[in-house]
């Protein structure tokens, strides 16, 4: 996750409390002693209890592409060179679902705890996709709430999401010549062919969010947030969230 650090015209400092939220990472900012939620960006305690950091759209990718689209990109680097992590015996171990000192619940009848998904939330409502459902160039159309999104794994192998509107336009996108696709299903036509909308049949660059060529061309979609995370995790957060496998 990835917040907008400034609440009500002061720039905080975060670090760690050494605190634990359903077995994940609680956040102190050092100017009010505000605990916050690494997962919900939501201050749980102190001053500023009740407020929320403005999250941002964050993709992990190679560093060849974003260097190639922003050259100008500044690079946070430690002084030291990072030979291994803490966490690998973590990582590895299936059955280990938390990092504290209680039992996690979750929704261990849907998936694996450890099943990575993609994850969304809109107000009350959340949806996960499983990173295996996203393969090289796959397309899902879905709701979240009221809200239409698509979610695509871009050329570079990171998963991006978009709110699916054009002004008023609710929009459905697929490969290949424009046909029905239904909420939740694969993008129709053959893989690697251009993306389009079914409505219009407008070419769109999914990376960028933008219609490259026909009636919408120059459109850009609103990205929203996604959050990779471990099936155990997000369902902790958010039980009642939508799931495509």
């Amino acid at each position: 996750m990835v917040y907008v650090r400034e609440v009500d015209d002061t720039t905080l400092t975060l670090i760690v409390s050494g605190k634990l939220w359903r077995n994940s990472l609680i956040m102190m900012d050092e100017e009010t002693g505000t605990l916050w939620s690494h997962v919900t960006g939501e201050a749980m305690g102190g001053e500023l209890a009740g407020e929320y950091l403005e999250d941002l759209p964050v993709v992990q990718t190679t560093w060849s592409w974003w260097k190639q689209k922003f050259p100008g990109t500044l690079v946070l680097k430690k002084d030291e060179e990072i030979r291994s992590s803490r966490y690998e015996r973590y990582f590895k171990d299936p059955d280990r679902t938390g990092t504290g000192m209680f039992t996690v619940e979750w929704l261990r009848d849907r998936m694996p705890a450890k099943t990575k998904v993609h994850g969304i939330a809109r107000g009350p409502y959340a949806l996960a996709v499983t990173d295996e459902r996203l393969g090289p160039g796959e397309i899902v159309n879905a709701e979240v709430g009221p809200d239409p999104v698509v979610m695509v794994r871009a050329g570079d192998g990171g998963v991006r999401a978009y709110l699916a509107k054009a002004g008023p336009m609710r929009l459905t996108f697929g490969r290949g010549e424009p046909a029905s696709s239904a909420s939740g299903s694969p993008g129709a036509g053959v893989a690697g062919s251009a993306v389009r909308d079914m409505q219009t049949g407008s070419e769109w660059d999914l990376d960028r969010g933008v219609c490259t060529a026909g009636d919408l061309e120059g459109t850009e979609l609103e990205e929203i947030v996604t959050l990779l995370a471990f099936w155990f995790a997000w369902s902790n957060f958010y039980p009642k969230t939508e799931i495509i496998e």
